[in-house]
């Protein structure tokens, strides 16, 4: 356990999400300087090291402590209450501070937030140039320079894609089905088991739709760009529930500006030809094959009820459909997995040359059974995602994809991060849409979140969101009291 001391919280998140950067499973407990004199000669034994703030107007001071001994501190001048100026020096502080006493550095410096691109549009924005906005991120963070190319790279790339968005006129629609064949390890998602819920699935469609109706109306002058349907895996749906949902999309919304139609078709055990030949029919111009690794042993260790085999024939079925967007997701960092067992799985996907490649750090998040069974699995996370990573960048800068697409989660491997990779105009843009909040998203669904931007002056000021209960029988039962969250949502806007 990491206990953390200070007469004031307003950088609390700030400090424990530095902490967790270096000791991602460390427990920590926040207390006030009054009561740590207090603490007991037990609860010291368990205590790894302890980290104390003292905010004032004149100067911060900090100190980590271990054994009673200080080992690291640091001091920093100004006032805490300017926000604006103190809060990246504090962070700032708190990680030299943390890198001098593990003797490591993190790729990403003191960066923890979602949008690591944001600081190299808005140098962008403010006329920098790319060789400007990479000093920025060393000198300001202490990135990586390879991290800081790679940041903005993809900030200048983004803008490039996304250079014709109307933020007022332009909105995008996410359809969530929540229903997996299994649930993986890792997952955190809203996602329930398709065999226990198939006579419910009949149900959720309607209040699914009923809502998408509400949509539809709602949105009626306004200009449908991207449809993203994800999950969950949407393709565990059987092939006329999967017709009849996109059917009613059809029906109710205007395809006709539509720059692309996703559907998450993820896990390779839920495809199949009648499937995909109902997608293609529809309308569907993207669609993802997702086998995370393809690796059979780790595949079986993560709850995936496919194989590397299983994965190949569906994503052949698919380009002999006529599918020519497909993008395929794996993930750094899983249990027992180290370099070689990326560059086995690269090797494949290099055959298959899928359009876009998604590579996500593992991220151990709280909801997830690989959270819920760390004892277990602990001992088989291993140091070499980052490697993992640069070999899917090697691999995919090899096929020809460029890197357009870029996020962090929280808990993520390595404080490392996301990032898609695609061909020329194979990108996804409902993925750059939704991180760089640059349109309305309407959502539909068990567990979906509808982002409403408020604008001044053309920019956004910020983004309001209505929520959906994320269990599926709550999600039936009170389907008009979703679709009355995102009307409230919508008025206060007009107000």
């Amino acid at each position: 356990m990491i206990l953390i001391v200070q007469n004031n919280e307003e950088y609390n998140n700030d400090l424990r999400s530095m902490i967790l950067a270096f000791f991602p499973q460390e427990k920590i407990k926040g207390i006030r300087p009054v009561t740590a004199a207090q603490i007991s000669r037990e609860m010291h034994e368990e205590i790894s090291f302890m980290v104390t703030a003292i905010f004032s107007e004149e100067e911060t001071w900090l100190k980590l402590e271990k054994d009673g001994a200080v080992k690291e501190s640091a001091v920093i001048s100004g006032n805490y209450k300017n926000k604006k100026s103190f809060r990246n020096r504090f962070k700032l502080a708190v990680y030299k501070m943390l890198c001098d006493y593990t003797g490591r550095k993190l790729p990403w410096g003191c960066l923890t937030g979602v949008r690591p691109t944001k600081i190299a549009m808005a140098g962008f924005m403010a006329g920098k140039s790319k060789d400007d906005i990479i000093d920025d991120y060393q000198r300001i963070y202490e990135v990586s320079f390879p991290k800081a190319k790679l940041a903005a790279e993809v900030a200048e790339y983004e803008r490039e894609l996304i250079s014709e968005i109307d933020s007022e006129k332009d909105y995008c629609l996410y359809v969530g089905i929540p229903f997996c064949p299994s649930r993986c390890l890792y997952c955190s998602f809203t996602s329930y088991p398709i065999e226990l819920y198939k006579d419910s699935v009949g149900k959720y469609l309607d209040a699914l739709i009923k809502e998408l109706q509400y949509i539809s109306y709602t949105c009626r002058n306004k200009r449908l760009i991207a449809i993203y349907i994800g999950g969950g895996t949407p393709t565990s749906l059987e092939s006329n529930e999967l017709d009849r949902l996109l059917s009613e999309i059809e029906k109710y919304f205007d395809l006709s500006q539509l720059k692309e139609y996703t559907v998450e078709a993820g896990r390779p055990d839920s495809i199949t030809e009648e499937k995909l030949k109902v997608m293609k029919e529809k309308g569907v111009t993207r669609i993802s094959i997702n086998p995370q690794t393809m690796n059979d042993d780790t595949l079986k260790l993560i709850g995936r009820r496919h194989t590397a085999e299983q994965t190949m024939d569906a994503f052949y079925t698919a380009r002999r459909l006529g599918f020519d967007n497909i993008n395929m997701d794996l993930i750094a960092g899983l249990p027992g997995e180290d370099i070689y067992h990326m560059k086995h799985t690269t090797g494949l996907i290099r055959e298959l040359k899928p359009d876009s490649i998604t590579v996500h750090s593992l991220a151990v998040k709280r909801a997830a059974n690989l959270k819920q069974e760390m004892d277990t699995y602990y001992e088989m996370l291993g140091n070499d995602t980052d490697k993992m990573l640069g070999q899917v960048n090697l691999t995919a800068r090899g096929m020809g994809l460029k890197p357009y697409y870029l996020y962090r989660q929280k808990n993520i491997s390595g404080n490392l991060e996301n990032i898609g990779y695609a061909v020329k105009g194979k990108e996804c843009s409902y993925n750059i849409l939704i991180m760089e909040e640059k349109t309305d998203i309407f959502a539909a669904g068990a567990g979906a979140s509808t982002k409403i931007l408020r604008l001044s002056e053309g920019k956004v000021a910020r983004v309001d969101r209505a929520e959906n209960v994320k269990n599926v029988d709550e999600y039936i039962m009170r389907i008009d009291e979703m679709i009355e969250r995102k009307e409230k949502l919508l008025q206060s806007k007009e107000a």
